[in-house]
């Protein structure tokens, strides 16, 4: 790490250096000392004339006289007057037209503007950083610059793309300090892998993992989890000068195997030819949970026995919110609403650019420091950026290094914190009764206040309180990113590049669990857990490229080649039962009270690619690429593999007349075939030390046994197939803008590890099966219905629709599960034949009429006797983002709005509060009626018959018979809510077919005038901003922030986006924020 900061010092110095040196100023030919005396008799008059454009007189354009300080505006008919002289020139101006200049020669001058149309004009970053435009294109590309990017500017700049980029799907997991963010372009490409984009930073790969450090079945940790970090939030959002998305596998086919899901190139910052300039940012941001979940103020804690007895008080020892109504001098407590606090974050960062003709430099350095919204969360970060780059001649080398660090404290999981036995900080809080002060979690004493009197201390419920500062939990994340470029321009047609790169970070994650907290028994004197991990990845990538113009032909030809390495070591180690109380050390235990873990995987891959374009004069243009990638992690015979693509585009507008309404058009096709390996060691079968037997066998050790998951020998890469086709018009002089897109991707070859016979010793098995077929249609329009020089107005609308199914899963496999996450009989699933995002759960048992079948006896609904049911699609019909821009001289407002319409959310959290009577769902005890068929026999073919359709009632204060039971109405129907009571073996009970409009940002921004900046000659600008995020959401859904996933940012397979199990409520906040410029 020291050579590279030195290296990088060190090209500053150079690339410095060299801008000084350009700024050496011959003063004896300098044209400073050369002066000009102006015409002093000119003869002024009165020039008259109209500006019109295409579509007519045209208001607003700015008429001046160079040279002159005079300048006037066309009136509404387009007209205008100026006082100038014969020979003088006047400049025309008006935004969304080509700037005209005209000599004065008589006394009236019109003027036609030509519309300036950026579709013709516009580049565009493509693969492996080649700037092309974007009408040669032939498939979809949308890129957002910086300013646009800080205009909701986010910790994490996934957040920033949220409805700016059609078919990007993005979901803020939870409102968790340094929570991370989860992004998947145009569906899932992998049913078992992970299906976020491959982040590209200048050139160099970017891992974009969700570290689950420590949260595993070796530490006694849970595995869901919402708020670790995603790793693309250790980027300084002020250091992006551009994002542009490659969505279809056309578009990303050069990047290889891990590009099948699309790629995010981010483009840092550099320094611009002139004077040296300093920036100064500095934001303040206060926060607090936008949507808390609704719970019952009727009843207190307690419950009812069968015979009626109320056990309340010191004589329950339930957390269930099942006994009295609260009487008119009982206190009740707002222990959620006093647990989630207001938090105020800073956000500060400084850089410095310049440059000369032959160098510029980029040096930034910010720290962002957050406090979360739960008492003891935080969330800090602090990165440098240096970015430098120095011409010799033919030569051009550069740098580009970074180095951040991030620090989360107490990072949350979504179902129970570290997955002991009782409830979670966030679970505790949403079901902590109303009747019980949850703010009292010591004693005098500074022990812990045991609300119950359980004989055994690890069945407690631990106050969230408790948990949050008495079982810390840190994630601590250093990481170097860099890379080195060079580029020879050997003749106008043949240049050379070259880039290594590195990207390597430490993960360190520690863990206190204090004794006596609710933990497995082994546990109750303490726990100390620390776990690393080491990542590394290392990247060399030669290109030459070739470009020639024959006639009406351009060409170019690309070739390279790219060498990958990917080393990750993990190192896990815990102590407990510590034998001097008070001392948390690893020497303070015995051995046989330790426990250690060590697993390193290393990946290699090299790849050879080429690109051929030609274009026919600037109106057809095609592409053709082809890659072959050479992977060690699938076996030798299968390792190597191909796969091309081809695109092309044709300008129609090219060949038809000009006229008013259509300025541009063009159509676009792609084909592409993508391969992605599979993960490190899946061909070999292992023996493992199995740690799970030292939990529960007080420490010993028992050797090795088999590894559960079989490895395969025969396995292939995933391969994805893809198909795109797209309409680009600009219509009635540019002022609006539409692109169309319609996809279809296929993924066959799946890496999956399916259930397979325990006669062959295992539990799982790798191989390839299943497909998953993507169908999708994209739409962006940018609209500018107003065009005038001091003011104007922008509007981007992007809308998308993504249909992901499963087929041709493995015989007799018809679900399948990826995540652990499960709330009641409800689970993220995939299912063959069905939907990609899919929920799978259990229904009630219904006769053919779809009346419910009830108990005889009790009248309660029965399950149908399986929880694999497709009951609903988390995947949205219809998403996207409405983004307004308004300027009006100095002052900028914009705002975003932000739409998805269907797609099914379960409501897990109220499930958990339902079962402990704090949901209002749980509110309606007085009576209950049940209406449904009972069976009464069956048939000769055993088809039961049903009687006619029954009712049965149950109310409070009276008893019941149910068979040969005697219960009172109270437990009946509170019994009905409970955990395993009737009501929830219908998952669909839960479950919200959700849209939502959310006014995501809104930004008021003023900006010195020039005039007024130009008496304070230190500072060249300053703008201030205030900025409301989240602050309006209208939605069907009843829970919290439909905007979810339980188990955090990490998107293997289906991912969990749509749970919404306890998880940190996400965050409404206002944002005051100050930019000057030296």
């Amino acid at each position: 790490m020291r050579k590279a900061i030195l290296f990088s010092v060190a090209l500053g110095m150079i690339s410095y250096q060299g801008f000084a040196l350009d700024r050496h100023v011959d003063w004896r030919s300098s044209s400073a000392l050369k002066t000009e005396v102006p015409k002093m008799f000119e003869e002024q008059s009165t020039i008259r004339g109209v500006v019109r454009d295409a579509n007519g007189p045209l208001a607003g354009v700015t008429v001046s006289v160079i040279g002159k300080s005079i300048s006037v505006q066309t009136d509404a008919n387009g007209a205008f007057s100026i006082e100038a002289a014969t020979g003088d020139r006047l400049r025309f101006t008006s935004l969304g037209h080509a700037q005209q200049e005209v000599t004065v020669t008589s006394g009236t001058v019109n003027v036609t503007l030509q519309a300036e149309d950026t579709a013709l004009d516009e580049v565009i970053v493509t693969a492996m950083g080649i700037t092309r435009e974007k009408k040669g294109l032939g498939y979809a590309v949308q890129d957002l610059g910086s300013e646009e990017l800080m205009k909701n500017k986010t910790a994490n700049i996934v957040n920033s793309l949220a409805g700016k980029i059609a078919g990007v799907n993005v979901t803020q997991t939870s409102g968790g300090a340094g929570a991370g963010a989860s992004i998947i372009l145009r569906g899932g490409t992998s049913l078992e892998r992970d299906n976020q984009p491959l982040f590209v930073v200048d050139g160099v790969i970017y891992d974009n993992s969700t570290s689950v450090n420590g949260n595993s079945l070796f530490d006694g940790g849970s595995s869901t989890n919402s708020t670790y970090s995603n790793r693309v939030m250790d980027i300084n959002p002020e250091d992006i000068e551009n994002v542009s998305v490659l969505k279809g596998p056309a578009a990303a086919a050069l990047y290889g195997s891990r590009a099948a899901a699309g790629v995010v190139l981010i483009t840092t910052k550099s320094g611009k030819e002139g004077t040296a300039s300093v920036s100064v940012n500095s934001r303040m941001i206060s926060n607090w949970a936008n949507r808390l979940p609704e719970y019952q103020n009727r009843y207190k804690r307690g419950f009812y026995q069968q015979d009626g007895t109320l056990m309340e008080g010191d004589a329950t020892t339930t957390m269930g919110s099942w006994g009295a109504k609260f009487g008119p001098n009982d206190v009740m407590y707002d222990n959620m609403g006093d647990f989630f606090q207001s938090s105020t974050s800073w956000d500060n960062s400084v850089s410095v650019s310049g440059g000369s003709k032959n160098g510029n430099f980029y040096l930034s350095a910010s720290d962002f420091r957050q406090n979360g919204i739960i008492p003891g969360t935080e969330y800090e970060k602090t990165t440098v950026r240096f970015n430098g780059q120095q011409n010799y001649g033919i030569l051009k080398v550069g740098a580009n290094v970074a180095y951040s660090s991030a620090d989360q404290l107490s990072s949350l999981t979504s179902g129970g914190l570290y997955g002991h036995g009782g409830a979670g900080a966030v679970q505790g809080a949403f079901i902590w009764p109303r009747d019980m002060n949850m703010s009292h979690w010591l004693n005098e004493d500074g022990s812990k206040y045991r609300p119950f009197d359980w004989e055994q201390v690890a069945n407690d419920f631990d106050n969230p309180y408790w948990i949050m500062n008495k079982m810390p939990r840190t994630d601590n994340t250093k990481r170097l990113t860099g890379s080195f470029k060079a580029s020879v321009d050997i003749a106008d047609w043949w240049d050379i590049h070259y880039t290594v790169g590195i990207d390597r970070y430490t993960q360190k994650t520690n863990r206190f669990t204090e004794p006596g907290s609710g933990v497995n028994q082994i546990y109750q004197n303490g726990l100390l857990s620390e776990n690393d991990t080491d990542f590394q990845y290392l990247s060399s990538n030669l290109m030459t490229n070739f470009k020639k113009k024959f006639g009406d032909f351009d060409m170019n030809l690309l070739v390279g080649t790219m060498a990958e390495m990917t080393d990750v070591e993990y190192n896990g180690r815990k102590a407990w039962n510590f034998i001097i109380p008070g001392f948390y050390a690893y020497t303070n235990t015995t051995l046989t009270d330790r426990a250690a873990a060590q697993q390193r995987t290393q990946k290699r891959m090299v790849g050879v690619y080429g690109e051929y374009r030609a274009s026919y004069r600037d109106f057809a243009y095609v592409t053709v690429t082809g890659r072959n990638d050479w992977t060690s992690t699938l076996p030798i015979h299968n390792r190597s593999y191909f796969y091309p693509s081809v695109s092309g585009s044709f300008i129609f507008s090219e060949f038809i007349p000009e006229n008013n309404i259509l300025s541009f058009g063009k159509v676009r096709a792609s084909w592409a075939r993508v391969g992605k390996d599979a993960s490190p060691y899946v061909t070999n079968t292992y023996v493992v030390t199995p740690a799970e037997y030292t939990l529960y066998n007080n420490g010993a050790g028992v050797g090795v046994r088999n590894d559960w998951l079989r490895g395969n020998r025969e396995l292939l890469p995933e391969i994805t197939e893809s198909q795109e086709y797209g309409l680009d018009v600009n219509l009635f002089g540019s002022k609006l803008g539409l692109e169309f897109t319609y996809y279809k991707n296929r993924s066959i070859n799946q890496l999956m590890q399916p259930r397979t016979s325990q006669a062959t010793g295992y539990i799982l098995m790798w191989t390839n099966a299943g497909e998953i077929v993507n169908n999708g249609l994209e739409l962006s329009a940018k609209v500018s219905p107003i065009k005038k020089e001091d003011f104007r107005w922008d509007l981007t609308l992007n809308a998308s629709r993504n249909k992901g199914r499963v087929e041709n899963l493995l015989p007799g496999l018809d679900v399948l599960y990826v995540t652990d996450v499960q709330v009641g009989n409800a689970k993220a699933a995939s299912f063959n034949g069905g939907n990609f995002m899919a929920i799978s759960g259990s229904k009630w048992l219904r006769s053919p009429e779809g009346h419910l079948v009830l108990n005889p006896q009790s009248g309660m609904p029965q399950s149908d006797g399986l929880v694999t049911h497709e009951i609903g699609n988390r995947e949205p019909k219809l998403f996207g983002g409405l983004n307004n821009n308004f300027q009006y001289k100095n002052w900028n407002l914009s705002f975003l709005l932000d739409y998805r319409i269907g797609g099914h959310v379960y409501n897990g959290t109220d499930y958990y509060m339902t079962a402990m009577g704090m949901s209002t769902r749980s509110m309606d005890r007085e009576k209950l009626t049940l209406t449904g068929v009972v069976k009464t026999g069956e048939n000769a073919d055993k088809t039961p018959i049903y009687s006619d359709v029954q009712t049965f009632e149950y109310e409070t204060g009276k008893m019941y018979q149910i068979g040969n039971q005697t219960r009172s109405g109270e437990d009946v129907i509170n019994s009905y809510y409970q955990s395993g009571g009737a009501y929830n073996l219908e998952s669909a009970n839960y479950m919200t077919d959700t849209n939502w409009l959310r006014l995501r940002t809104i930004s008021l921004a003023y900006s010195l005038p020039k005039t007024t900046l130009s008496k304070v000659k230190a500072i060249k600008g300053l703008t201030a901003t205030v900025t409301g995020t989240n602050l309006l959401v209208w939605t069907n859904y009843k829970g919290m922030d439909p905007e979810t996933s339980a188990a955090g940012s990490g998107a293997i397979g289906s991912s969990s986006v749509g749970i919404d199990y306890n998880g940190v409520p996400a965050t409404a906040g206002v944002t005051f924020g100050l930019n000057v410029t030296f």
